[in-house]
């Protein structure tokens, strides 16, 4: 769990960084290649996302949503603008925070309930209601 909490929280962060420090060659080349960037990340993210409604383990669901995220904040570094350099910094630092957080909920959930399929883990909220609400803010995040 410890390697799941540093890989979404710290290293597929340093992947964004080295866009950002390769971000003057990517002015030079990227005005002609970045919109197929951008439409490959935006249908990559689209389709990571429609495997995430298919899972049904925990920490696999925390994984997919977070490659889903890391193809976001890829298009938003793409488009060379203000906007979105500023909303993929936002982004990679609330996932950072968040994906760590979650995949730590998983690993209590799993240690107390003894399964990460959400189909045999029902009712958290009547077992673990101080959980809920963590596992509430972390999912908004």
């Amino acid at each position: 769990v410890s390697g799941s909490m540093i890989l979404a929280g710290i290293l597929l962060k340093l992947g964004g960084y080295g866009l950002l420090r390769m971000f003057s060659l990517l002015q030079i080349s990227g005005v002609k290649y970045n919109y197929w960037w951008i439409s490959i990340s935006l249908v990559g993210g689209v389709l990571i996302s429609l495997v995430c409604l298919r899972q049904t383990d925990l920490k696999a669901l925390i994984a997919y949503s977070s490659v889903a995220h890391m193809g976001i904040v890829l298009s938003g570094l793409l488009t060379m603008t203000y906007w979105g350099l500023t909303g993929s910094y936002a982004l990679m630092i609330a996932h950072g925070l968040c994906s760590s957080g979650l995949f730590c909920l998983a690993n209590i959930s799993y240690e107390r309930m003894g399964s990460r399929s959400l189909l045999i883990n029902k009712g958290l909220l009547n077992f673990m209601p101080t959980l809920s609400l963590w596992w509430f803010l972390l999912c908004s995040g």
